[in-house]
């Protein structure tokens, strides 16, 4: 009989990352202040952000394997706790330097929420796998999109030295995981992850090569998102946007995006092209990006918020699609795509940084945009490879047979 989602405990994994992303984000509202505050160029701008991003994803393999080994329940203890309390201090970091420090430690935080959270979707989600990551998901952006909002709301009514009152949700959260955090069993635990030690030596390469397909896809994503939450609170708030309304677009951008998911997510477990879905979405992003600059504000900032849309709607898809290449370990192959490659995102976006202050934010993320089209077209290897795959498997059977 096939098992039912036991939606308790997905509640609680979404609820943990709801939680742990609200601080994700608190970056990206504070990028207009930090940047007046100490007189950033874009590449201080750009390196506060990628170091940001790259903590909180290229880690998550790390904790993906703490993850499998050892159960989830402490990382969904130390997770919140470290986050809240870290990124909450960025406030009342004395100089840019602390402020980095403070970014490494506490998104490591968040990097350490998001294999687990994604191994309780996969095991707790019964025959709705797809819908279930696609909750925890969302989960995890209701978080992000309220993070800068929160944090500019504090700042605007108490100042920067009252951000450390911002810990409390995290604190209050791990608490409550201590006592209800879920776990999954420790014998099947032990022996999946032994499992994919054992087989990683032997593991064929088109499963290699499928997994890499759409970690490039997942990255191109993140990539031109990264850069769109890097220079646009200072696009806008050049063009006569309030801090406060920015963060409003920053939720807008990110709750849209989340629905996405979630609606995709939803339709994952009886979607049978999931490629040409992450395709779509992916190349129906692009032109929204690049009308941004040719409209008036409003409608530059509807474009933004809709780009969103077809750019997160494709997480849970990319997800799901790497679980089921490596299902015996869920938790380190959610953390390629959403870890490896958001992270190796996260470093390029350095080099951005430093390419704005040479030819122009605008200019640069117009050349952005080609890494999401590229992402999005070797996608059409994707079941070409599946194909080849199932072929040379039935001819391997057929001879086993004789």
């Amino acid at each position: 009989m096939t098992p039912k989602m036991q939606k308790t405990k997905i509640a609680l994994g979404s609820t943990t990352h709801m939680v742990t992303d609200i601080y994700a984000s608190f970056i990206v509202g504070m990028i207009p202040i930090l940047t007046a505050r100490f007189g950033l160029s874009l590449f201080l701008v750009s390196l506060l952000t990628s170091v940001s991003f790259i903590s909180a994803n290229l880690t998550q393999p790390v904790f993906g394997y703490l993850s499998d080994k050892y159960g989830v329940r402490n990382l969904l203890v130390a997770g919140p706790l470290i986050a809240s309390i870290f990124l909450s201090m960025l406030g009342i970091a004395p100089t840019y330097w602390v402020i980095i420090i403070f970014l490494i430690i506490g998104k490591l935080g968040v990097s350490a929420i998001h294999p687990p959270s994604a191994a309780i979707a996969n095991y707790f989600g019964g025959k709705r796998k797809g819908f279930a990551n696609s909750l925890v998901s969302f989960g995890g952006t209701i978080g992000f999109s309220l993070g800068s909002l929160f944090i500019i709301y504090i700042i605007e009514k108490l100042g920067l030295n009252f951000t450390p009152i911002a810990a409390i949700p995290g604190i209050i959260i791990a608490l409550i995981m201590v006592k209800y955090a879920p776990d999954i069993n420790i014998k099947a635990r032990k022996r999946l992850s032994a499992g994919f030690w054992n087989k990683l030596k032997k593991i064929k390469r088109s499963k290699i090569f499928l997994l890499l397909l759409i970690m490039f896809a997942a990255y191109s994503r993140d990539l031109i998102g990264f850069t769109m939450l890097t220079f646009m609170p200072l696009y806008f708030t050049e063009r006569g946007v309030s801090i406060i309304n920015f963060g409003y677009i920053v939720m807008g951008y990110i709750l849209i995006g989340g629905m996405g998911g979630l609606i995709s997510g939803y339709f994952s477990d009886r979607i049978q092209k999931r490629t040409t879905v992450i395709q779509i979405s992916i190349l129906l992003s692009i032109p929204c990006v690049l009308a941004i600059f040719y409209v008036p504000i409003g409608a530059g900032i509807f474009l933004f918020i809709l780009s969103g849309f077809f750019a997160i709607s494709t997480l849970p898809l990319c997800t799901r699609i790497s679980q089921d290449i490596f299902p015996g370990n869920v938790s380190l192959a959610s953390s390629f795509v959403l870890g490896v490659s958001t992270g190796s995102a996260s470093a390029t976006l350095m080099l951005i940084g430093k390419i704005a202050d040479n030819i122009g934010m605008v200019t640069t993320i117009k050349y952005v945009t080609l890494f999401p089209l590229a992402g999005s077209l070797l996608l059409f290897l994707f079941p070409l490879v599946q194909k080849r795959r199932r072929d040379t498997q039935n001819i391997s059977d057929a001879n086993i047979k004789i």
